[in-house]
């Protein structure tokens, strides 16, 4: 490897040796967290959070951000259980349904944002009231039901990995070859560095912006299903918690709020950060309210040494 090259991930391979050092240190807090039995708490505790942060990450390299993510993962948890309701022969229809529904939310928010040029906040925001509302119009409570062989998705296992695994790391995989090897990776960098600059380099940035929303809402929709499979049932508040979590990994793994910098790898190790720090405080009896002071502090020492290392 050569210094160049070093010089230039130097960040991410700081964030994964933070990583590192987080897992000796909980290996020697607690018995249990290493664990086979913790381990597979862990990844079906990172998958969801990790899939739509995967999305979001993407989003924010467009100095972007999609607030609306929460209300798609409620709305798909409830459509997934609540029309499938136990019927295996509506699995795969109602799977399909409701990815062209986040797709549709998705473009929605895009087209949005490049016509109006109103701010993605607002317009993401303003969505996720949206969509909540039509959530809570088709159920204010727990919803519908799943055929047994659907929970395979959330606590199967091949061999002796539980199946969660390869979920998340193939979602992981696409979104890496997507953003490092592929023509759209390089755009979504060049959007984020310099929107104008971008534009006159002949680069379709409404076409980009459009289509990098969309597969934020598809990796929202894909959590809303893994959830849906984890419960067992639609829950309308489900995916509440995802507006704001989906953007910590990707801030921790050092990805900027102001676009062109960071990117999925950095935000893995965040999704393993913040998995672990989490479930760490819940095996050592620490409570919730201390949980979220350490992790809003993670996050304010992620974006101050991410300002500090841009400037």
């Amino acid at each position: 490897m050569s210094l160049n090259h070093l010089r230039q991930h130097w960040a991410t391979l700081i964030i994964y040796g933070v990583l590192m050092a987080l897992i000796l240190a909980s290996s020697v807090a607690s018995d249990v967290f290493p664990t086979s039995r913790n381990f597979n708490n862990l990844i079906r505790q990172a998958v969801a959070l990790g899939i739509v942060s995967i999305g979001q990450t993407l989003v924010l390299l467009t100095a972007g951000i999609d607030l609306s993510v929460g209300s798609v993962i409620s709305l798909t948890t409830c459509l997934t259980t609540g029309l499938i309701h136990g019927r295996g022969d509506l699995v795969l229809p109602v799977i399909a349904l409701v990815i062209v529904a986040a797709l549709l939310i998705g473009f929605c928010n895009g087209l949005l944002i490049v016509k109006t040029q109103v701010s993605p906040l607002i317009v993401t925001l303003a969505m996720m009231s949206v969509v909540q509302g039509a959530v809570f119009l088709y159920t204010k409570g727990p919803v519908g039901e799943l055929p047994p062989s659907f929970s395979f998705l959330a606590w199967g296992k091949l061999g002796f990995l539980p199946f969660p695994v390869f979920t998340l790391a193939t979602v992981a995989g696409f979104g890496v070859i997507l953003q490092k090897r592929m023509t759209f990776g390089r755009y979504l960098y060049a959007i984020g560095g310099n929107e104008e600059i971008a534009r006159r380099s002949g680069i379709n940035v409404d076409r980009i912006k459009i289509a990098t929303y969309m597969l934020c809402s598809f990796t929202a929709a894909l959590s809303g299903i893994f959830l849906s499979s984890r419960m067992g049932q639609g829950d309308p508040l489900a995916g509440e918690r995802y507006m704001i979590d989906s953007i910590i990994p990707a801030l921790i793994g050092g990805t900027s709020l102001t676009g062109g910098k960071g990117g999925i790898v950095g935000t893995i190790a965040g999704i393993s950060i913040l998995t672990i720090v989490n479930n760490i405080l819940n095996l050592l009896n620490i409570e919730t309210y201390w949980q979220w002071v350490v992790t809003g502090l993670i996050v304010i020492v992620a974006v101050a040494c991410c300002g500090r290392a841009k400037t």
